[in-house]
């Protein structure tokens, strides 16, 4: 058997030493390696998320603004005013849609359509255009489907 000195077993002592601090550094940079690449992993999810998120609220940007357009849409169409024979009811606030509201109210009056004449003296005493009580008499019978000259009923005065 050979006997070693304690020169050799100092030595081999300083060399076993000197590979585990070399193997302790190899596993502390494989360590800070795998912290890094874990950090990396985590920064990049978290960009992903953020870019989904984003994503995310961009789609539901464009649906809610999507859903107001539609939303707009409808409102008005629900304030349009109706259509039949080719004409279209005027607002109520214009001067159009006044000659037409004092001509329902005259009719409803009279209990049938209202002539020319008596929506002229109607209309000429409330300060409105003759012109324009022509013109828009002449729309709101189209619109009625009224057509033809229409006569006030005789009113009998012996009957009275």
């Amino acid at each position: 058997m050979t006997d070693k000195t304690e020169e050799q077993i100092a030595a081999e002592a300083a060399t076993a030493a000197k590979q585990a601090e070399k193997e302790a550094k190899v596993a502390a940079a494989a360590e800070l390696k795998a912290a890094k690449a874990a950090e990396r992993a985590a920064k990049k999810e978290a960009a992903e998320a953020a870019k989904a998120d984003k994503k995310a609220s961009v789609e539901a940007e464009k649906a809610a603004k999507a859903q107001a357009k539609l939303d707009a849409k409808a409102a008005k169409e629900a304030q349009r005013q109706p259509e039949q024979n080719g004409v279209r009811r005027p607002g109520p606030d214009g001067l159009c849609g006044k000659v037409w509201g004092l001509a329902d109210s005259l009719s409803a009056e009279m209990s049938q359509a209202v002539p020319i004449a008596n929506l002229l003296k109607a209309g000429e005493e409330q300060g409105m255009n003759v012109s324009n009580i022509r013109t828009e008499y002449a729309r709101w019978k189209k619109f009625h489907g009224l057509s033809g000259r229409i006569t006030a009923p005789v009113v009998d005065a012996a009957a009275e």
